[in-house]
């Protein structure tokens, strides 16, 4: 479920995405980069290899990648990477308080020719930390030694779970079969008698007839599956008689609420919504009832998916740097950003139900006359400037598509001509839907004012008149 969850590709079928921050460069700089970065992101095949790396991360706590370099094409920078088994290498630390890695240490294995699957010796093989690309689960014990998964919160409710499994099996299978109950009447007898007279009846429930081949005669035989389905009681006189009662067996076989108190118990261990375990229950086609531990669970993956990225951030500046780009460009590593695509079902859903309290926010508001519109809009729907002024370049342009077709309603598909032609007499019924007219005076087309908005300016865009920034 976890794995599943971090893997999401997007429309154009990338897992990840670069982005820069506070940096002022060209398109074809930006392209640059944005190239090379998703050259570097397919070394790793994420869309297919994505869901093992995070389940090593899972399970293991750790994942290393050696970054492949040739000293002969140094300015093509990394030129592909190998996943390397977590149990041969080893993070070395320059300060153990904020754990800062300072390199690595492989323990590569030599084995022996004669017998090929013998380790002869181990060669500790140092190696720099922009070499690896290392990424742990941020866990650590007591005294920071190693790093620890995050699949040992589920340890001990996993081993309690196969311990209640198994003793509902062999209590399933114990209380299983069905039984009778004899209550024999034993009238006055004295006990000995009355025990010898139950003795005999049993013998003979417990004997079956059957036909023997060697003394060919029908003998009676004792049947051991008989000892096993029956109990025997005498009864004393003034009882109502011999009487044979069934005992019903397993009557409690679907009761499984101590099992399912365990699997939950896991589950949340594991930071997976308990209603994931019946996919069909109804309740989980309502968002509503089960968002908040989807929207936890959603974070979660997030968490998970900053720590991979974080990664693949530091390989990839390795790249650049040793293409040279980083110091051409002038960036730094807080200019560059890289994120995951986060989880799309219910973390969606809980984006546009904050939408849409946004917009009944903004509606309420705006319909108040004495609270401006675009103050609303950059108070309660969050909008920026350039999305403001966007916005009324839009209105303009949806304004002038309804007039235009107002013309073609009155005039024809000709209205142009005619209005250029001045052939539409001053006092002829106006052209235009809402009674605005292409005549008049001078019996030109109304220009519409305003500029194609910006969409790519910067943020900070000044409105000036228009939109008190302040």
């Amino acid at each position: 479920e976890i794995c599943d969850e971090t893997i999401n590709p997007d429309d154009s079928g990338w897992i990840t995405k670069l982005q820069l921050k506070e940096v002022d460069l060209t398109v074809d700089e930006k392209g640059e980069l944005e190239k090379q970065f998703h050259r570097y992101v397919e070394y790793y095949d994420l869309k297919n290899r994505g869901w093992q790396y995070f389940r090593q991360l899972m399970v293991e706590g750790e994942v290393f990648f050696e970054q492949i370099i040739h000293e002969g094409f140094i300015k093509d920078g990394v030129l592909g990477v190998i996943n390397l088994p977590a149990e041969i290498i080893d993070p070395v630390y320059n300060n153990i308080q904020n754990m800062l890695v300072k390199g690595y240490i492989y323990r590569k294995p030599i084995f022996s020719p004669e017998h090929p699957e013998k380790v002869e010796k181990i060669e500790f093989i140092p190696m720099d930390q922009n070499q690896i690309m290392y990424v742990n689960s941020g866990v650590y014990n007591e005294t920071k030694n190693f790093v620890i998964p995050f699949l040992e919160n589920a340890r001990r409710p996993y081993r309690q779970l196969s311990l209640i499994e198994d003793a509902i099996v062999i209590y399933r299978l114990v209380r299983a079969p069905e039984r009778l109950v004899f209550n024999v009447d034993v009238g006055n007898m004295a006990p000995p008698k009355a025990e010898a007279y139950l003795k005999k009846l049993i013998q003979q429930y417990w004997s079956r007839k059957t036909f023997d081949i060697d003394q060919d005669d029908i003998v009676k035989k004792f049947n051991p599956q008989s000892m096993l389905d029956a109990f025997w009681f005498a009864r004393r006189q003034g009882s109502e008689g011999t009487q044979v009662s069934q005992l019903a067996g397993g009557s409690n076989l679907g009761e499984l609420s101590d099992l399912m108190y365990f699997i939950k118990k896991l589950y949340r261990a594991l930071k997976v919504p308990s209603m994931r375990l019946d996919p069909n229950d109804q309740a989980s086609a309502d968002g509503s009832t089960i968002l908040r531990e989807e929207l936890k669970f959603a974070r979660f993956i997030m968490r998970q998916q900053q720590r991979f990225a974080a990664g693949i951030k530091k390989g990839y500046i390795t790249h650049l740097t040793l293409m040279g780009l980083l110091e051409k460009l002038e960036l730094n590593e807080q200019n560059i950003e890289v994120e995951f695509n986060v989880p799309t079902n219910f973390y969606e859903l809980r984006e546009n139900q904050r939408l849409e309290l946004k917009s009944n926010n903004y509606n309420n508001l705006a319909a108040n006359e004495f609270v401006s519109a675009t103050y609303a809009q950059k108070k309660y729907l969050g909008w920026k400037d350039r999305d403001i002024l966007a916005n009324r370049e839009f209105l303009r342009k949806d304004a002038e598509l309804q007039w235009e077709l107002g013309q073609i309603q009155a005039a024809g598909p000709a209205w142009k001509e005619q209005a250029v032609a001045g052939e539409l007499a001053e006092g002829e019924v106006a052209v235009g839907g809402e009674g605005g007219g292409v005549g008049g005076g001078e019996g030109g087309i109304p220009e519409f004012g305003g500029g194609p908005a910006d969409v790519d300016a910067p943020e900070d865009v000044d409105v000036e008149a228009e939109v008190d920034v302040e």
